[in-house]
């Protein structure tokens, strides 16, 4: 009965206490815009302990009375902005201003690009490769994705090294960004292939010329930028299982991505792949050796708020691929027969095994961001990474050293890199950056082979600024410039013969280190200033109708294989021959895009020249017999270049339909959404590519193709779509004539003088697929048929055209499911 009496004695206390408590306290302040601090009108504070709503005025500022002491949660909202959630302790009449996140639609976290084919916030010339295409490609590779892109094609050693061309430059001429990391794989490499799952992407943007100057000035050819899946706010977890299987290689791959998303901003993300082939068939031989192996591994661990946030991530690349072991002969004689008959000397059983000749590849990534943003201001991101590239490459070797590599190089890279965006200005959106990288080459000395690269560390600082200028909707106008030095350091030894006779002994004497035995070390230190500038407008006449112009003029500063190589490169059978006299290449390009969208037509034409002042290129010019073999030499060597050409991209609807959706937050308001049933896409593309030191062609100049895509969506309402494509390249009839003679020994001891036909170009040729795709709940069903009449044909861009014919029909399935 006591303790009745005091609980009831304390209750009546406490509400006393609270009758007399005085609730005058004052919470004000001001909503404005996150980036210009422009105040907000009619924004909504809703105080959840009070459950009212409080709206800002005209100058953005609101005041909330009565309240009395304690803790409030207020969930402030505005039209075209983010909601934020703010908790605030009320002891004594306070001031709290508050910024929204205000036209967060048109930021880049979040923008759509709906139109595929241009950039309508920059005047360069790009094309932005949707998800749809990448899981077509799952089990392919990046370089195969990329060619489905006006204006990009691939070079290729057999079938599965892939690099991509743009505008008829490859290689260190083409970067590739990949999650806002610049690839660092010794890509400098004819064989290259980039060592990048394409399973990360979400989407990917090819940007023609040299106008990505965050990435760097030296990307003549183009920039390729790979973006991964966008981080959402909300408790969520997705994903993505892909299985794929194809006939020809008798293998497929399997990929599975899962994301894990948090509303507090955590998030974590991660991608599987592994890609198992075993040997190609041409339609009338079994392509020896050229299975492949691959596996890879992407991570990310980050915290996403939209004023900061930070990240970390980690990429794994491993891969084992042959090559095809028809390209590796003897002496000369199986030279002139293998590159002259038509037909490999080696065909073999069907198998997984990859066997020597071969290359195997692994890289190592670590990224970490971090940014922050700054009212009234913008943006400052700061990026740290680290890559590790090991590459083998393993030639049929014999003895004690059967099995060892005959070139194992690690390549180490630092960089590091600040970048500012303002976007608080009106009509201006203005970037600034500087980034460095420190890089060390570490070939290994113990393989028991000459090594064609050398030991060497590099240096690189650089910095950038751009501007865009948007003076009312019509126009775009952006201009940037950037400026990099770049410094080479290596230690190499050159055979003494080769050195004097080269005239390096008069030329870079101060290179020269020491003498030993027939050799000679020399430790050559090359400088660089590169620049870059980039300028263009755009005019919109309306929604649907846009011209645009781009300048540019940018340096590109000899890679290391063209300065250094020096010897047998085993994944390709060549003996490459690089030049210390190589001077940076200075490159002019005026790209032009015009773009018209009406109705049922869409159409996009970019026509370009480039004039490249000491365009380096790697040329055959003969035969070397060595202890391994005999094996075609080719050198490096500059020459002023102009390469000029177009790209165009069509698409017609033949037949559309409206479907009605009635809106959830209106059901009396209807809206009508237009659905393709039968398209017709064309691309073609043309590039001229001149030596006018030499007047004459340049080599490896991709021939003009065309392709044309009939699609029949949701075919009578069942959830199929069907595909029908035509591929026709013509023959390259610009080239330079590299043939040269070798000398043939005969069966009566006596020797026969042959030409090694190098230069003829592959005939024209048609290729048809075919395809169907059924899409239900979560899940889509593919089924693809590659080469359907199972043509013979060679690809002038493949460097096994001299020994092969490319693979014949393919009959790939894939399955993807979402969740």
């Amino acid at each position: 009965m006591f303790i009745k009496h005091f609980v009831a004695i304390v209750f009546f206390i406490s509400c006393c206490y609270s009758n007399a408590q005085t609730c005058d306290l004052t919470l004000k302040g001001k909503v404005t815009d996150f980036h210009d601090v422009q105040p907000l009108e009619l924004a909504q504070i809703y105080v959840k302990q009070m459950q009212k709503t409080y709206i800002s005025k005209a100058d953005g500022t609101y005041e909330i009375t009565g309240l009395c002491a304690g803790i409030y949660d207020l969930s402030i909202s505005h039209y075209d902005c983010n909601t934020k959630n703010i908790t605030i302790n009320i002891d004594t009449n306070k001031t709290v201003d508050i910024k929204l996140e205000h036209h967060i639609s048109d930021l880049e976290e979040v923008k759509v690009i709906a139109d595929v084919h241009d950039n309508h916030s920059s005047t360069q010339s790009s094309t932005r490769i949707k998800s749809e295409t990448i899981e077509k490609f799952s089990g392919a590779s990046l370089g195969d994705a990329l060619a489905t892109v006006q204006g990009v094609t691939s070079l290729k050693t057999g079938n599965s090294v892939v690099k991509p061309v743009i505008h008829g430059l490859y290689g260190s001429r083409v970067a590739i960004v990949n999650d806002g990391l610049r690839q660092q794989d010794q890509e400098w490499g004819v064989e290259h292939a980039p060592n990048v799952d394409i399973n990360s992407a979400s989407s990917i943007e090819v940007i023609k010329g040299a106008s990505a100057l965050r990435y760097g000035g030296d990307a003549i050819g183009g920039t390729i930028v790979i973006e991964p899946s966008r981080v959402i706010s909300k408790d969520t977890l997705m994903g993505r299982a892909i299985l794929q299987g194809q006939i020809n290689g008798r293998g497929g791959s399997a990929t599975a991505t899962v994301n894990n998303y948090r509303n507090s901003g955590w998030y974590q993300q991660a991608t599987l792949t592994y890609k198992r082939l075993g040997d190609f068939e041409s339609p009338d031989y079994i392509l020896s050796n050229t299975g492949s192996e691959t596996a890879a591994v992407n991570i990310a661990l980050g915290f996403k708020k939209f004023e900061y946030g930070a990240s970390l991530k980690y990429s794994f690349y491993d891969t084992e691929i042959g090559i095809l072991r028809a390209s590796h002969i003897g002496n000369a004689a199986d030279l002139v027969t293998s590159i002259n008959s038509g037909q490999p000397t080696i065909i073999n059983d069907f198998t997984y095994d990859v066997n020597a000749p071969k290359q195997a590849v692994q890289h190592h990534g670590i990224q970490f961001n971090t940014y922050k943003r700054f009212a009234g201001l913008g943006k400052l991101d700061v990026d740290y990474a680290f890559q590790f590239n090991n590459r083998k490459e393993f030639d049929i070797r014999r003895g004690e050293n059967a099995g060892n590599a005959s070139l194992d190089i690690d390549l180490q890279t630092h960089t590091i890199a600040g970048h500012l965006l303002i976007d608080a200005l009106e009509d201006f959106t203005i970037q600034l950056g500087t980034d460095a990288m420190y890089q060390i080459n570490s070939p290994d000395a113990t393989t028991g082979v000459r090594r064609l690269i050398p030991d060497y560390s590099a240096y690189r600082i650089g910095g950038f600024t751009s501007a865009l200028y948007e003076p009312n909707e019509n126009w775009i106008l952006d201009a940037g410039v950037r400026f990099d030095y770049y410094q080479i350091d290596a230690d190499k030894f050159y055979l003494q013969s080769r050195w004097e006779d080269l005239g390096y002994d008069t030329q870079y004497p101060q290179f020269e280190v020491n003498e030993q035995g027939n050799q000679i070390l020399t430790n050559p230190v090359l400088d660089y200033n590169l620049f870059a500038f980039t300028a263009g407008a755009k005019y919109f006449f309306n929604d649907h109708f846009d011209l645009g112009i781009n300048l540019s003029t940018a340096n590109r500063a000899p890679n290391p294989s063209e300065l250094f190589s020096d010897g047998l490169h085993h994944a390709l059978a060549t003996i490459e021959l690089g030049s210390l006299d190589l001077e940076k290449e200075q490159s002019y390009k005026i790209n032009t895009n015009f773009h018209v969208q009406q109705g049922k037509f869409d159409f996009e034409v970019n026509p370009y020249t480039n004039r490249v002042q000491n365009f380096i290129q790697l040329i055959p010019t003969g035969v070397e017999t060595t202890n391994r073999g005999a094996f075609p030499v080719f050198e490096y060597e500059q020459v002023n270049a102009l390469l000029y050409g177009i790209d165009a991209h069509a698409t017609y609807d033949f037949y559309t339909r409206k479907r009605s959706k009635e809106m959830k937050s209106n059901p009396n308001e209807i809206i009508y959404n237009v659905e393709k049933l039968i398209s017709l896409s064309t691309r073609f593309s043309y590039i001229h590519g001149t030596d006018t030191s030499n007047d004459e062609a340049l080599i490896d100049m991709p021939p003009a193709q065309i392709q044309n895509d009939l699609i029949w969506h949701d075919v009578a309402d069942t959830g199929i779509n069907f595909q029908l494509t035509h591929q026709y390249v013509w023959q390259q009839n610009r080239f330079p004539d590299n043939d040269y003679d070798v000398l043939v020994p005969l069966d009566d001891g006596t020797f026969e003088n042959r030409t090694v036909q190098i230069s003829q170009t592959p005939e024209a040729y048609s290729l048809w697929n075919a395809g169907f795709s059924y899409a239900f709940a979560k899940a889509k069903l593919s089924i693809t048929s590659n080469n359907i009449f199972n043509t013979s044909y060679r690809n002038y861009l493949n460097r096994q055209r001299f020994y092969a014919d490319e693979v014949g029909r393919d009959v790939q399935i894939q399955f993807i499911y979402n969740f």
